[in-house]
């Protein structure tokens, strides 16, 4: 995709999604409850941008954690930087979380060695989390069900989540063993992007935590539009949206990932008059203004970059 492509393909989406969010604020705005938000709403709501915030710093130091087991050293405002610039791509693009790792090597790509490398094991450590919380948090939400055939869907979507999240976060560490039993262009390709970074307790620290800060901010825009969901249920909306959004197609998988928060939310009791505001609250906070960040940060420059082409 030319430079010029990928700039009206992000103008059209943006657009399109500003018409949406327009169409359904002015059709929900009577049964969400925009009118009834308060000072106090608005308090919640800007300590759920304060929870992403802390999302994106932790993802940056999941990725100083495996520059560092590489060798190089990166400080924490480069390594914040790098983690918006990489979710800002991954925003912006088409399946752009393919190339989140190469928008975070390249934002630091002459301060250390081995980013490339500790960019895709943070990238692949993410998914991996995202994953096995997702199935944790169906199968916990399905032990309280009586059992019906949806209940066991359920319980087989969360037994292949688990495994699944597990094995990304077994093999993340690994990459460099996985390597290995490539054909040979592909190693040519990948290069020195796969190679062993294995995990500790702080990297492991830093995963769970950026998920859980995710997950908080969610739950503080639910709760400043009063609705009242269990923690369970929380993870297992957020994960499922999350994994939604990961299809390719559209950048940041719009569309995907509010039909999945709709669709999971639904599936918990909540109405779509009551959810569709949440829903756009939450995808501006944890979508648009983390994009919007990471643009000044840097990711303009990274898509004029022949790096994005890769």
């Amino acid at each position: 995709m030319s430079q010029v492509a990928r700039k009206r393909w992000i103008l059209v989406m943006a657009a399109v999604t500003f018409v949406i969010y327009a169409v359904a604020f002015a059709l929900f705005y009577d049964d969400a409850g925009w009118a009834d938000l308060g000072w106090r709403a608005a308090f919640v709501l800007v300590a759920a941008v304060a929870a992403q915030a802390v999302a994106v710093w932790l993802f940056g130091e999941l990725f100083r954690q495996g520059v560092a087991t590489a060798g190089g050293v990166i400080s924490p405002a480069e390594s914040f930087r790098a983690a918006l610039v990489g979710g800002s791509v991954a925003r912006l693009l088409p399946a752009g979380g393919a190339v989140t790792p190469v928008a975070m090597a390249w934002t630091v790509r002459h301060k250390a060695s081995g980013t490339g490398g500790a960019a895709v094991r943070a990238t692949a450590l993410n998914y991996g989390g995202l994953t096995f919380a997702t199935g944790v948090g169906a199968f916990v939400h399905s032990l309280g069900e009586a059992r019906t055939e949806l209940v066991d869907g359920m319980r087989i979507f969360a037994g292949v989540a688990v495994v699944a999240g597990l094995a990304v976060i077994v093999v993340a560490s690994r990459l460099g063993a996985l390597r290995r039993w490539l054909p040979h262009w592909a190693r040519q390709r990948i290069g020195s992007a796969m190679v062993d970074l294995p995990t500790d307790r702080l990297s492991h620290l830093y995963l769970w935590g950026r998920i859980a800060a995710e997950v908080m901010a969610l739950a503080l825009v639910l709760a400043a539009f009063g609705l009242d969901l269990g923690l369970v249920e929380i993870v297992t909306v957020f994960g499922v949206s999350q994994l939604a959004a990961g299809i390719p197609g559209t950048p940041g998988g719009l569309g995907f990932a509010e039909a999945g928060l709709l669709g999971s939310l639904a599936f918990f009791g909540v109405g779509a008059a009551a959810a569709v505001a949440p829903v756009v609250v939450f995808r501006i906070v944890h979508y648009w203004l983390p994009a919007g960040a990471g643009l000044v940060a840097g990711t303009s420059s990274f898509l004029k970059s022949a790096e994005a082409t890769v």
